[in-house]
């Protein structure tokens, strides 16, 4: 060993390596914890919620289909529970257990202004979900009726989604 070599020089090389790949790694580390953005933003629960809440929409307009066709003479369902799947009494897992609360993720569901037509079968209905608590459950209401169409109102009323109709996209 050399008197006056730099600090460096006397590590054995094997370990400078490897502080070499560690540094390396660190870096790295560090660079990507900057660059990636954060996934759990300020808002991501009510944009989870809303995600949700159009999910379940699409439900509810699958089992109306699938009511009226079994159900031809009467037309639509005018209540939630009524969405059961054919011949089954209770629901068969909890991705269904809204139909008879009303209430999933933060919202609320609602069918309306289900009505007959001129020979008494239930040719229209309206479904509405709106956030339990605007600005904390959600903040976009989502509506939509027999045609399959989504709509929002990003005031989170339904009133003013039926009224308004701005297609979702």
């Amino acid at each position: 060993m050399k008197l006056g070599g730099s600090v460096w020089q006397k590590i054995p090389p094997v370990l400078r390596t490897s502080l070499l790949i560690l540094c390396g790694l660190l870096l790295l580390v560090c660079l990507s914890v900057l660059m990636i953005p954060t996934l759990d933003g300020p808002h991501s629960r009510q944009f989870a919620n809303e995600a949700s809440a159009v999910s379940k929409l699409r439900t509810i307009l699958t089992l109306q289909n699938q009511y009226t066709i079994a159900s031809a003479y009467s037309g639509f369902a005018c209540e939630l529970a009524q969405l059961r799947p054919l011949g089954q009494q209770r629901f068969p897992d909890s991705s269904l257990e809204f139909l008879a609360t009303g209430v999933q993720s933060g919202y609320r569901f609602s069918l309306v202004s289900c009505g007959p037509d001129a020979n008494r079968a239930r040719a229209r209905y309206q479904v509405t979900a709106v956030p339990l608590q605007h600005g904390t459950t959600g903040f976009r209401a989502f509506c939509a009726d027999e045609t399959g169409v989504i709509w929002y109102d990003p005031e989170g009323s339904a009133a003013n989604c039926l009224a308004s109709q701005h297609a979702l996209e």
